[in-house]
């Protein structure tokens, strides 16, 4: 081999190896971004659950069932309706399950893991890497008529706002913070 073909030779290994690291990179990237939106959907889906299992229940704790007679109230006025500084779950609603109007949600905070989303559930399965989630959720009062970004205001009205916030350490490296909101109104006819 003379030094010409030995130099067109190491030329394509180089160039051979540039391809190698370029494809390599490419793939890297891609399984970042696949995980990284992984991750995404399983906050979203735990956020869109807690606010589907709060638009379930009652609007107040007022217009719940009651247990005993299984009949729920009609609130008529604001004032049916449980005050601003007491939105939150009373004494007896301590574990989600016993919640029973949308409002009991204020406050919440609990943490699911992509192994097991049911916080309940202690088991995990072997040898999974799991992803732990912070969910938290605030309810509040908001009034359309006076603010058009739909605001906590520090007055009853028939319209109620969750928010939402899921974070992990998995969304975009600890710094993301996913939040989902949704308004609850209340009518009768």
């Amino acid at each position: 081999m003379n030094t010409g073909q030995m130099i067109i030779t190491m030329a394509a290994m180089i160039l051979l190896s540039t391809v190698i690291l370029s494809v390599n990179k490419n793939a890297l990237n891609t399984t970042s971004s696949m995980t990284e939106n992984k991750y995404q959907i399983l906050g979203i889906s735990l956020g869109t659950a807690l606010i589907e299992e709060a638009f379930s229940k009652s609007f107040d704790a007022y217009t719940a069932l009651n247990p005993i007679t299984g009949e729920a109230e009609q609130a008529d006025n604001l004032s049916d309706l449980t005050n601003y500084y007491s939105l939150g779950p009373s004494n007896l609603e301590k574990k989600r399950r016993n919640f029973n109007d949308f409002d009991d949600y204020n406050g919440f905070v609990d943490s699911a893991s992509n192994a097991s989303v049911d916080s309940l559930s202690s088991e995990m399965r072997n040898n999974d890497i799991a992803a732990i989630f912070k969910v938290e959720s605030k309810v509040y009062y908001v009034d359309p008529s006076t603010d058009n970004k739909l605001k906590k205001v520090n007055y009853r009205t028939w319209h109620k706002r969750m928010d939402v916030l899921v974070t992990s350490r998995y969304l975009g490296d600890g710094l993301d913070t996913i939040k989902l909101s949704k308004i609850y109104s209340y009518f009768f006819y």
